[in-house]
């Protein structure tokens, strides 16, 4: 189940007034005495083939009218909820073996795309750009509405499940609409981070190479690790 206690806040929001149903989705043990508050960073949607509606980065970040099908494709909600694909049920699954007890280890967590704009289906965002354009407003989207949603939920740790996400955050969207560095605003925060490869990916059960943290472990052995070392209370 989500939680909805965060709603009024996100509508506050303009990109998520215009696009209610991309709301972070909030599990409703986010705030579980068992566990630190922990928000789970992903990538992009995908829209199906034949969609047209987010070529237009303009036309995106105004008041798209998407079909149904295209709604459902990127309800961060419905996606969560229903431990969605590969990514899903990998996440879920890693969450469960960390956990005391079973059950949807989504209700345990937060999760938003970083990225606003849906990617092809079958591609990625950067396929988008190559084909369409729209990086620069995407990322200057992304990066401002993540530090909200960071300020609105106040997690006290996060992962980025892309290495691809953490590197446009870290490296180039933080420091040029922000200035400065991301971790040096975390850091007051009391929040920390990690990154992981796509869970999607083949590089998810690959070793991790030159990422200090992660000892060399695959990145579904790091994820798991890093939880039950700093999540469990």
């Amino acid at each position: 189940m989500s939680n909805t206690a965060y709603d009024s806040r996100f509508l506050s929001i303009p990109f998520y007034r215009s696009h209610p149903y991309m709301m972070p989705f909030v599990g409703d043990a986010y705030e579980s005495s068992v566990h630190k508050k922990l928000l789970l960073v992903g990538e992009s949607f995908y829209l199906p083939e034949g969609a047209t509606v987010h070529h237009n980065a303009n036309s995106w970040y105004g008041t798209p009218m998407l079909t149904n099908d295209e709604q459902d494709w990127c309800n961060t909600r419905g996606t969560r909820e229903g431990k969605s694909g590969r990514f899903g049920k990998e996440i879920d699954r890693c969450l469960n073996l960390v956990l005391p007890s079973g059950g949807n280890g989504w209700h345990q967590v937060a999760f938003l795309n970083y990225f606003l704009r849906p990617a092809d289906c079958a591609t990625g965002i950067e396929d988008l750009w190559n084909a369409y354009g729209g990086k620069e407003i995407d990322c200057e989207q992304a990066i401002r509405n993540f530090i909200k949603v960071l300020e609105i939920l106040k997690p006290d740790m996060f992962v980025f499940l892309s290495s691809r996400v953490c590197k446009q955050a870290e490296g180039f969207d933080y420091p040029k609409y922000f200035g400065g560095e991301l971790w040096d605003w975390m850091g007051p925060h009391g929040i920390e981070y990690i990154y992981t490869k796509h869970p999607s990916s083949v590089h998810w059960n690959q070793p991790m190479t030159g990422y200090t943290k992660a000892c060399g472990m695959t990145s579904r052995d790091f994820f798991c690790s890093w939880l039950k070392e700093n999540w469990l209370k």
